[in-house]
């Protein structure tokens, strides 16, 4: 097709124990001082396919493209909770799973000669499907956002001046321990995952050109001043990051590219 393509892939991955080395708890890819002589494991496996189009469209000014896909991670790391027959409380064990599906939506390029867009929207479905904790096969998994979109567009009002905006936006994400959004609940309690809450987030930014080598942009973030959190420390005294608040940057850039 001259304007349309389709395209599949497929890849592999193996990550050994302890990958982050600065880390001091398998919750984040280390190794726990408490069980070195128990973390003899064999690596994390995971396996992707993709399967996708790409269409280039408005005389070929705009890219637009959409995006099944599916990991699946074998062998993972997880920690028992208190109270789980044949496991002492806080064992890390190997031999969980889970799995992530989802459709990516994407278009970028040129609307008009002065309007351009970057756009993005994925939808997941983030399963655990193997665990040693029966309650938590099924669960979504912890610390990652179902739904996200992002839109960034700029128009360019004269020959030196653009004015622009961007709108982020993250659903729910539930936090857990390890593997699943179990909120560290001792096994056979229900689960009651910690969450952060959804947000939207609205940038403006405006840009001008002083000359071929130099520009001057104001960029103002998260201008109503929303109150949301970029992360979420799952342990047995859970605690956040919470992101920046309204914050406006006047920068000069210099490119000593140009002639």
């Amino acid at each position: 097709m001259k304007i349309g393509s389709l395209y599949f892939a497929y890849a592999t991955a193996a990550d050994p124990v302890g990958d982050e080395l600065d880390a001091t708890s398998s919750a984040y890819g280390g190794l726990a001082a408490t069980q070195l002589s128990t973390q003899i494991f064999g690596p994390q496996k995971s396996r992707s396919y993709e399967l996708g189009t790409k269409w280039e469209l408005i005389h070929r000014h705009l890219l637009a493209s959409a995006a099944l896909f599916e990991n699946d991670v074998t062998n993972a790391r997880e920690t028992a909770p208190a109270n789980l027959p044949g496991y002492a409380s806080g064992q890390i064990v190997a031999g969980a799973a889970y799995r992530v599906r989802g459709v990516d939506f994407e278009a970028a390029g040129n609307l008009t000669p002065k309007w351009s867009v970057m756009a993005g929207l994925v939808v997941m479905d983030p399963k655990v499907t193997k665990s040693i904790v029966p309650t938590n096969v099924g669960l979504q998994l912890a610390n990652i956002a179902p739904q996200s979109f992002n839109l960034l567009t700029k128009y360019q009002i004269t020959r030196r001046v653009e004015l622009g905006g961007q709108s982020v936006y993250a659903s729910k994400i539930k936090g857990g321990s390890l593997l699943a959004a179990n909120g560290g609940i001792a096994y056979p309690g229900a689960p009651n995952p910690t969450f952060l809450p959804s947000y939207w987030r609205f940038d403006l930014f405006a840009e001008t050109r002083i000359n071929d080598f130099a520009s001057l942009k104001l960029y103002g973030q998260n201008i109503t001043n929303k109150t949301y959190y970029d992360s979420l420390y799952q342990s047995s005294q859970p605690f956040v990051q919470v992101a920046p608040g309204r914050a406006v940057y006047l920068s000069l850039i210099f490119n000593f590219n140009n002639r």
